[in-house]
């Protein structure tokens, strides 16, 4: 059901309906698929390729250095709950990524020092290039928007990569419980219960089934709009 969430807000708004700002991401959409290789540099500006960091569960959580609330609660709560389901570097690995384009090496360093992360097992980073920061935002389908200086409005997220760097799983919220980060790292590993794996076969039938439904609903709503507007005239 998680990953019909942006279907049924884009089925609400042809309905008419009002959108939220912040668009969750269309896991329909980047489930299973590669993320690019786009080049990433560290606090210390080190450096390196995305792709480098094959063989272990990634762990992305997009954020910004200048941001007010959601991010620094993200922060927090991993946190908080890493600790409990294994360790940075050695189990899987942590990037908090800005998704901010002007942030650069001085921006992470603060937020790296502020939050305490070693920089190795967690690391903070941006992206060498705007272009490669949009090739990644776009293959998480992460799409934000600018509110005012100091502000943007984003998906509250993070992103579990499977170890051979296919995105698998997205956490949502702001705060997280140590079990929705083993499931995160369970479906990033692949070791999916017999539920999980019965979800995952009948999703595309239960998505058509959705979009018939509803469009077979906006189209019966317009056959009896048209004769109700022919009544009128007729009389």
């Amino acid at each position: 059901m998680r990953r019909l969430l942006p279907l049924l807000w884009l089925l609400m708004d042809l309905n008419g309906r009002s959108m939220a700002q912040a668009i969750p991401p269309n896991q329909e959409r980047t489930l299973n698929t590669v993320v690019p290789n786009i080049r990433l540099v560290d606090a210390v500006g080190r450096e390196f390729r995305l792709h480098d960091l094959r063989g272990k569960p990634i762990i992305i959580s997009p954020i910004y250095v200048g941001c007010p609330s959601a991010c620094i609660a993200i922060t927090r709560s991993l946190q908080q709950v890493l600790p409990q389901v294994g360790t940075p570097g050695k189990d899987f690995w942590v990037l908090s990524l800005t998704f901010h384009p002007k942030e650069r090496e001085k921006a992470i360093q603060q937020f790296q020092h502020a939050y305490r992360l070693d920089g190795m097992g967690w690391r903070v980073v941006y992206a060498r290039t705007e272009q490669e920061l949009f090739q990644l935002l776009d293959a998480l389908d992460f799409r934000f928007r600018y509110v005012n200086t100091r502000v943007y409005d984003h998906p509250n997220v993070v992103v579990f990569l499977s170890p051979d760097m296919r995105i698998r799983y997205y956490a949502e919220g702001t705060t997280y419980t140590a079990d929705q980060i083993r499931t995160g790292l369970r479906w990033a590993r692949g070791e999916l219960t017999l539920l999980e794996r019965l979800e995952q076969a009948l999703l595309p039938l239960g998505i058509m089934l959705l979009i018939g439904g509803t469009l077979l609903s906006l189209y019966a709503g317009s056959r009896v709009a048209r004769a109700s507007r022919q009544r009128v005239q007729s009389t």
